[in-house]
């Protein structure tokens, strides 16, 4: 899953890598090695082995047949060179089907669902991921969310799940890294509402849209949509609600935002809509909480874990709902002041350090 360019999953791998790198081991681990195996070395810290692999398993390059590339590399060729390996750590649900010795990721079950997402994936979960888990040591969810999913919809047992929760990149997303009129001279917007990453249609924004159409033209004039990211299909779905809604003078589409400009986006924001129907975890939440962003979320799936009570979370089927929420946080600064103070110290409970912690501790308790 590591790219040069990586996203979602792939910023996970190299984090609880460098993250098991960094850490200072107990003595049962302090004499093992990190052996990766992967097609690129690119954000990876010094003191891990990489072993290249073909360029074919990358999502970024070959789509859907990128997976096909991972099930057969980890079916066959890993199955007869990783035996000599302690413990295999699989950072996705992908994994070797031969192994005893390994432990697999569960970021969600998205695909399980909702029919639409992947066919590919959806036969994977279903077919193949019963067996991989069967065959695992452990098994590592990233949300309790996550967790009640596999043991509902795969029938795991749930002692045989741990529950280990993402970081984030906090010497990215700071209150320091979010000041700078960067966003404004470069995107000509401020004082926005921010939504990002309408990728899919569980992303929900299409309920965004109809709030944000029933606000006043005078709030619309003053807090702009502004919408960043996404897959350039669900984008054009999205338009087409803003046309029906005549929304185009008020609603404005970043597209790809580059990293370095991300914690300004989030700290330039009047507030984060988060408008999910499912998340296995749900990074902008924390990302934008950390650069003094407050978040109005969705209360379903993972997202009231990682916001806890420092965000407004609504029905994400209830879009009355959320704009009485829209419309309490702009008209209020004192609560403002208070999510965002409520925000920063929510985001102090996700780290990697932590999470490679946790990493240990389940590694170590591996016999």
């Amino acid at each position: 899953m590591l790219d040069d360019k990586p996203t979602g999953v792939g910023v996970y791998t190299y984090n609880i890598i460098n993250t098991l790198n960094r850490l200072s081991l107990k003595p049962s681990l302090v004499d093992k090695q990190i052996t990766v195996y992967a097609p690129t070395q690119a954000n990876i810290e010094r003191g891990v082995s990489v072993v290249k692999i073909s360029r074919f398993v990358q999502a970024s390059r070959y789509g859907k047949f990128a997976a096909l590339g991972r099930f057969v590399w980890n079916v066959l060729p890993f199955s007869f060179i990783g035996g000599g390996y302690d413990i295999l750590v699989n950072p996705t649900t992908h994994g070797s089907l031969f192994r005893r010795n390994q432990v697999i990721t569960i970021h969600d079950l998205l695909s399980l669902r909702f029919s639409n997402i992947s066919g590919h994936q959806r036969w994977y979960f279903r077919t193949i991921l019963p067996h991989m888990i069967k065959r695992c040591k452990l098994v590592v969810a990233v949300s309790e969310a996550t967790k009640r999913d596999i043991v509902d919809y795969l029938g795991c047992d749930p002692e045989k799940i741990k529950v280990i929760y993402n970081g984030y990149d906090s010497s990215v997303f700071n209150l320091a890294s979010a000041d700078g009129g960067e966003i404004a001279r470069h995107y000509r917007v401020n004082n926005y509402i921010l939504a990002v990453g309408p990728t899919y249609p569980h992303k929900n924004f299409e309920v965004l849209l109809r709030a944000y159409s029933s606000l006043s033209d005078s709030v619309k004039e003053n807090f702009p949509l502004v919408i960043a990211g996404g897959m350039r299909k669900y984008v054009d779905r999205l338009k087409e609600v803003i046309s029906e809604y005549n929304l185009g003078r008020h609603v404005k589409f970043l597209g790809y935002v580059p990293s370095i400009l991300m914690p300004q986006l989030y700290g330039s924001a009047r507030v984060l809509v988060f408008p999910s129907l499912y998340e296995g975890f749900g990074f902008p939440i924390l990302e934008a909480m950390a650069c003094g962003c407050p978040v109005i979320a969705s209360n379903v799936s993972s997202i009231p874990e990682v916001c806890g009570d420092s965000a407004l979370l609504f029905d994400p089927t209830n879009e009355t709902e959320l704009v009485g929420l829209i419309l309490k946080l702009i008209g209020s600064e004192e609560l403002r002041e208070e999510l965002v103070s409520k925000g920063l110290q929510q985001a102090t409970r996700f780290s990697w350090d932590e999470a490679g912690k946790k990493w240990i501790e389940l590694l170590e308790s591996i016999k």
